[in-house]
């Protein structure tokens, strides 16, 4: 089975403003860059045959480069307008399966991936991973596209009830690490906390030894 992974990146500027009042602009910059590091160095390692990083921020095509994965810059607007055209493009580039993956889940693991891929890879399933909120955090599907993207609020329900309503079978996947998607102060406060080596920790670790005078 051929596995290709969507990872939908916005706008490094304009991205995660929710924690503008802990951290800078260029805080912010470098803790996103940090993050999609994490989530595709994640990927690199699983079994997961192809990459497609999605944005249409051109400064994120040298990140995905950087890991061997594909840029793809969509035509039309909107996050989920965006994953169905990824959609289109790795169906026309012979995947069996798709897994989406937002770019702000540093903590997600090989094992994670592999462990989502092998509960999707029997048949026509779907796997859902939700988040803290209830959104979700990681969508595989297999084949591609049995069900439409439907991120945004409430969406891991919203994927649920598109599987009954197309008769496809539905996976869960729980994990703290996977449903950790930073988004606020205890967000990054939890991130710190936690015992992990990412990059996304190590930045942060960074930012706070600056604004403490620690060297």
């Amino acid at each position: 089975m051929v596995v290709y992974a969507i990872v939908p990146v916005k706008r490094i500027g304009v991205s995660k403003r929710r924690l503008s009042q802990s951290l800078s602009l260029q805080e912010r910059k470098s803790l996103t860059i940090a993050m999609l590091k994490d989530v595709l160095q994640a990927l690199k390692a699983s079994v997961v045959g192809k990459i497609l990083v999605v944005s249409n921020d051109k400064k994120v095509a040298p990140i995905a480069e950087q890991f061997g994965a594909s840029f793809f810059s969509p035509v039309r607007k909107g996050l989920n307008s965006a994953i169905e055209e990824a959609f289109a493009w790795c169906m026309r580039n012979k995947a069996d399966s798709v897994l989406v993956l937002p770019a702000d889940v540093p903590l997600i693991s090989p094992k994670d991936i592999d462990a989502i891929v092998k509960l999707g890879s029997n048949g026509r399933r779907v796997v859902l991973v939700p988040s803290k909120d209830w959104g979700t955090n990681a969508f595989f599907q297999y084949p591609p596209h049995i069900v439409r993207a439907c991120f945004g609020s409430d969406s891991f329900n919203k994927h649920v009830q598109q599987a009954l309503s197309k008769k496809v079978i539905i996976k869960f996947y729980y994990s703290f690490r996977v449903s950790l998607d930073i988004d606020s102060v205890d967000d990054l406060q939890l991130l710190l906390t936690v015992e992990n080596d990412t990059l996304s920790k190590q930045v942060l670790q960074k930012f706070n030894a600056k604004k403490t005078g620690k060297n």
